[in-house]
């Protein structure tokens, strides 16, 4: 990912916490937040040291961001962050872009398509 797509600061993450809304599942949890002024996705990733030792972290935060950048194109643009839980340490890649997916779906954060026939 791109510098300008990552979240970064303390106080961009403080401003999604507080006012962005959440959704969870069993291996993730997905802030989010309308930016009008940005015309781009912001992601930021959060993978504490109780999921394991600084390879499991970093191999997760690879995998979600490879996930991210599949669906970027099919996303609204906002910031958004992800909290990894403990079971993330166990998914290959295709079931972390599962379950990222499953979260956008129930957040309704894909673009709506038009399908004309």
């Amino acid at each position: 990912m791109k510098k300008r797509n990552r979240l970064k600061k303390n106080e961009d993450f403080q401003k999604v916490f507080k006012h962005g809304t959440s959704v969870a599942n069993r291996q993730f949890v997905l802030y989010t937040l309308d930016q009008p002024e940005n015309d781009e996705l912001r992601v930021g990733l959060s993978v504490s040291k109780k999921i394991g030792n600084a390879v499991m972290r970093n191999r997760i935060k690879r995998l979600i961001r490879q996930a991210f950048l599949e669906e970027r194109d099919r996303l609204k643009e906002k910031d958004y962050i992800i909290i990894a839980r403990k079971p993330a340490s166990q998914l290959t890649f295709e079931e972390t872009k599962k379950s990222l997916q499953h979260l956008f779906r129930k957040a309704s954060l894909y673009k709506k398509t038009s399908s004309k026939k």
